[in-house]
Order: structure tokens, then sequence, then C-alpha cells
């Protein structure tokens, strides 16, 4: 898992990106640090909040995360205001847990064992098996939990890497990357991102601010701006008592 997280990583070093940064800092190392940063991280714990902004209205959703790999995790989602609702995601390390993906039918609440056919699934592999019964599937998510195809995509969607330098976020001082976004490799870029990575390597936030056109509502653009905060810290003590299946 590691090597090909990292191997992933070094690509961001390709041609056309990353070309206004000072030699000691460049915006591609900085990334590739914080991918094996993740990769290579026992346990992890903290919470990650998604706030989306369009037309005045705003959304959020909030993520608990812990695991302890290789095989235990605890992700819960909630989201508040005027519909809320929860999604959860269990593993003890021999089953894990999730809610029925919408638009199935079945039992609320799907269990699986980890290990299946003589291989044992990562905690990455919960991720996507539970992806489609997930409130939200983020950025922030796809680097904690160092999944190979989902950081493929969005190295795709940073269409451009530019360091900017340091900057304060929370009273910590952290690097800050911006660049094009594009929703995906052959997408022509439709925004812009800002990425706030520190020294050791945490992501702390991630910002895309994007611009849609829908001609049957409005003639008008609609500026759609989310972001996502996240206290998500590696090496973190987890709570065992979290590792619990749910069915």
């Amino acid at each position: 898992m590691i090597a090909t997280v990292l191997a992933l990583t070094i690509a961001l070093h390709g041609p056309g990106q990353d070309t206004t940064a000072p030699a000691k800092e460049s915006a591609s190392q900085i990334l590739t640090k914080a991918f094996g940063h993740y990769a290579s991280a026992q346990t992890a714990a903290g919470t990650i909040k998604m706030t989306q902004t369009a037309l005045g209205v705003s959304l959020s959703i909030e993520t608990d995360l812990q695991f302890d790999r290789p095989s235990k995790l605890f992700l819960r989602q909630s989201r508040t205001g005027a519909r809320p609702h929860q999604w959860l995601v269990t593993s003890d390390g021999v089953r894990f847990s999730y809610d029925r993906p919408e638009g199935e039918l079945g039992k609320d609440r799907y269990v699986e064992f980890v290990t299946q056919g003589g291989i044992t699934q990562k905690i990455s592999d919960y991720y996507i098996a539970a992806a489609k019964s997930l409130g939200e599937q983020s950025a922030m998510l796809d680097v904690a939990l160092s999944e190979p195809g989902r950081l493929r995509r969005l190295k795709s969607q940073w269409a451009s890497l530019a360091y900017q330098g340091r900057v304060n976020i929370d009273g910590q001082l952290v690097h800050k990357i911006t660049g094009l976004y594009r929703e995906d490799g052959s997408a022509a870029a439709s925004g812009r991102f800002e990425i706030y990575v520190t020294e050791d390597g945490d992501f702390v936030r991630y910002v895309v601010a994007q611009r849609f056109v829908f001609p049957s509502k409005s003639k008008d653009p609609i500026d759609v701006n989310t972001q996502w905060d996240s206290t998500i810290k590696v090496g973190a003590k987890t709570d065992p008592s979290l590792y619990q299946v749910v069915p």
C-alpha cells in the first residue's frame, strides 16, 4: 500500500506542474510527503467538517474518523439542519458494517467479514465498499484512508499546482498550495482549489471553488464553494470502544 501511494505521489512532479515554487519548497514534494504520511500511519483520529455554500445557502456534514491499521475503523458522518441524518462505517478487525447503499433493497445495515476468500481487506477497502452509503466522499477521506484509486483521481483533478508560501490557519503555520480544479483528467478546468498542509504532512484545509451554469433554472452562473477543515492527526490515540460492529 505505501509503495503504491508513494508511486502515485511521485507523479505529481510531472511536467507542466508546480512551476512557481521556490526550490526549497515544492508543492509536489509537500504533497508527496503528506500522502506518505497518511499511508504509513498506524493510527489516526480526528474530525473533518465539510461546508458547502451556494446562493447564500450552506450545507454541513461532519465526519468523525479513527483507525488502527490494518483493519480497525470507525467512520461516522452527521448532517445537521432541516434534513438531519447519520451514516456509520465500523470494523472490529474481524467484521465490518455499513449502511445500506442508497437505492438498494435489503437490511438497513450490511455486515461483512474482513477476510473473504483468503484475502484480508484493508480500511481503504471498507471505504470503497461503503462509498455509496456515505453522506459524502471527500478528498480529505481519500487522503486519510490512502485509497490508491481515489488518490489517482484526486491527482487528476489538480490541473496545476503552485506553492504560495506559509500562512496561519487556526494558530498554526501551514503550507498553502493552489491551482486549477477539474472534475477529472479529461475535463476542462472548472474552478480553483486551495490546500493547506502542516510541516508534518497533515491536511488541515481543502477548498474548492467552482462556477456552474444551469440554463433550465437561471442564465446567471452559480458559484459553489466547498471547504473541508480537518483535525485528523496521524499517530493520535484512538478509542478502542468505538471499534464495534453495528448490525
